[in-house]
């Protein structure tokens, strides 16, 4: 109720989802000339490329595409993946040309190019692709310009005029729907019966995979794609991510005791994946995500693994860097924190923002310098569209793109200082404006019976997937702390009872402030979680605020 459902419909819906709520691919714009101009491919054999950006989001679009299609038999499949610090972010023209050389060897046919979480944006690589002999097929999510590429067809639910009803779909979701779209082509064409078509529910992995990386809203469609996508996930059907989930210590098939969740993906899965992209190569990560061998599949895994603690160690030396400054107050500008400076690793600063944003509750922005050039990634808040506010001061870049919660942008050195000062300006008019809202306050969620109900353990999991625009609820209570002590430095162990209710919790840094209160009365705000130990699940409580009551240890607000 307080997250906006308020009928029995839509409640069910939320609790429930249910693949067969999805809305139809055709309500997509350009679905019907995609899939006309994709079938006609496949049934002639002529060479398919599929160009997929180098985040998770990207690397799962393309392999969803790529696995598809092979079983679907095409053979002339081909993909490109561009190299995030030689090439940067989108469609290049110099890597379709040199694929294009590379299949003009081949066979004299007009190559069709997909391209999957970019491309929107790049009018003139898809212009240089038409002069190279492709057909093309723009994919993705990403906000459009209000002059779309010259594309045979363009799949973007953010187009101006699109009727299809979900506009926060990653770009592996504008994918799925791509094929799903594909699927009824092929049928209506007479060719095929739809039982003769491999369905696309094991492939929901992937676009759980990519959904959740590429942190959109996960409520409506992806609410359904994701919820549908762990179930899929869970039963470790795929080489690559069951190596994944194996190298981390996760059983391939069911997860952490029972089942794979968006935190398997968020803090696990999906940093490994875009580790590739950020300081190697791509097509480490594509590999693992395509592979068909149990071996290959945990070589890649395993060099993922590396990559990521390397990732780890160079973003964390930005952190702290851009940390010291921001305590020691040497930042202008309480709206953001925008910090610039030479020799940082660009392919691990949205990372490094990330951490910043969510640690002090402001959009983050930081940028290396070279050659006179600042580039580099900003993350925002919840409720704050950072993307129109770095699209207030377009004037002052030379590059942006991105999303509300997540961009790229490059600038001159020298505009840094306007930059700053007129980033805070747009910052603080959207929030006047009514552009910044925040998500639902954690206060706000309370027991109304003053006591935790014993089943909530039980129903608590129809609210997941947790996630943006869908977010943990932090509920209040008062009560003791039993059994308290300190592990791992300053975290607290204890126990919370209420009547038989017994759960067991963690306060993570709050130890030295907690342990001189355990014996009172206390006002508690936590999160409720699962806990997997020794292969069992039990709940526990994850402590994120606390003060003294005066209040009865049973009752709640």
């Amino acid at each position: 109720w307080r997250r906006g459902y308020r009928d029995e419909e839509a409640i069910n819906a939320f609790l429930h989802p249910r693949l067969q709520d999805l809305p139809d691919p055709d309500l997509m714009k350009g679905m019907r000339e995609a899939t006309t101009l994709l079938a006609e491919v496949l049934e002639q054999g002529t060479p398919l490329v599929i160009y997929a950006d180098y985040d998770a989001d990207g690397l799962s679009a393309g392999a969803l595409l790529y696995l598809y299609l092979q079983r679907l038999g095409q053979g002339n499949l081909h993909y490109l993946l561009p190299h995030r610090i030689n090439d940067g972010y989108g469609l290049h023209a110099h890597l379709l040309a040199e694929m294009r050389r590379k299949l003009a060897a081949e066979t004299a046919a007009e190559p069709l190019l997909i391209t999957v979480d970019c491309g929107i944006s790049d009018h003139r690589a898809v212009v240089a692709a038409h002069e190279l002999g492709y057909r093309v097929i723009i994919t993705d999510h990403h906000r459009p310009p209000a002059q779309l590429p010259p594309a045979a067809a363009v799949l973007n639910p953010r187009q101006a005029e699109c009727p299809f009803p979900d506009k926060d779909l990653a770009g592996v979701g504008v994918a799925f729907y791509l094929l799903m779209g594909l699927r009824r082509r092929l049928v209506e064409s007479g060719r095929y019966t739809a039982a003769q078509l491999p369905g696309l529910k094991e492939y929901l992995d992937l676009v759980a995979l990519g959904t959740v990386a590429d942190m959109v809203n996960l409520r409506g469609v992806n609410r359904i794609l994701v919820k549908a996508g762990l179930e899929v996930l869970g039963a470790g059907g795929r080489p690559g991510l069951a190596a994944l989930a194996a190298a981390g210590g996760k059983s391939a098939v069911g997860g952490r005791g029972g089942g794979f969740y968006v935190d398997d993906i968020s803090y696990f899965m999906a940093p490994r994946i875009n580790a590739a992209g950020r300081i190697a190569e791509p097509e480490t990560a594509f590999r693992l995500l395509i592979s068909r061998e149990q071996g290959e599949a945990e070589g890649l895994a395993a060099e993922l693994e590396e990559l990521n603690r390397q990732r780890r160690m160079i973003s964390d030396q930005i952190y702290q860097s851009v940390k010291r400054r921001v305590d020691a107050n040497l930042l202008e500008n309480c709206d953001i924190l925008l910090d610039a400076a030479t020799g940082w690793h660009p392919g691990v600063l949205g990372i490094a923002a990330t951490r910043l944003s969510r640690e002090y509750q402001r959009p983050a922005i930081l940028l290396n310098l070279e050659d006179g050039v600042a580039k580099g990634s900003g993350r925002s808040i919840a409720g704050l569209d950072l993307l129109a506010a770095v699209g207030g001061c377009g004037a002052l870049l030379s590059d942006y793109g991105g999303h509300a919660a997540a961009l790229g942008l490059t600038l001159a050195a020298e505009n840094l200082p306007l930059f700053r000062r007129e980033l805070g300006l747009e910052i603080s008019r959207l929030r006047e404006d009514g552009g910044a809202k925040p998500e639902v306050a954690a206060e706000d969620w309370f027991f109304p019976t003053g006591r935790i109900d014993l089943g909530l353990t039980e129903y608590y999991p129809l609210l997941e997937p947790f996630g943006p625009g869908n977010p943990e609820p932090l509920f209040k209570v008062r009560g003791k702390l039993e059994q308290s002590g300190v592990v791992g430095g300053n975290h607290l162990r204890f126990r919370w009872r209420q009547g038989e209710l017994l759960l067991s919790g963690i306060a993570f840094d709050l130890a030295a402030t907690i342990l001189p209160l355990a014996r009172q009365n206390l006002e508690l705000s936590f999160a409720l979680q699962r806990n997997f130990y020794q292969g069992r699940l039990s709940w526990q409580i994850n402590l994120s605020g606390i003060s003294p009551s005066a209040g009865d240890g049973d009752s709640a607000r």
